[in-house]
């Protein structure tokens, strides 16, 4: 057992992972291009912490959270194409 042994091993085991993750969808729902936004959170108007968010879903979360904990936010969509 040598270093090429474990070498090709372990890239016919990320192979495999790659292929089952296609053959599920996780791998193309990871992907996904998801609108990503800046936001921040204050308390008393002075700023507590800031966040890049991808996603409704994680939107939605971190305003739950922020209102749960008595905290003010602003939410800045992120232009994705001028990003890139």
């Amino acid at each position: 057992m040598n270093f090429n042994y474990f070498s090709h091993s372990l890239y016919s085991q990320c192979q495999r992972a790659q292929d089952a993750l296609e053959v599920s969808g996780l791998f193309d729902s990871f992907c996904d291009d998801r609108q990503e936004y800046y936001v921040e959170a204050f308390l008393d108007g002075e700023l507590e912490w800031t966040e890049y968010v991808h996603g409704e879903e994680e939107l939605q979360a971190f305003k739950d959270d922020a209102i749960r904990h008595g905290l003010t936010y602003t939410v800045k969509i992120i232009d994705t194409e001028r990003k890139q």
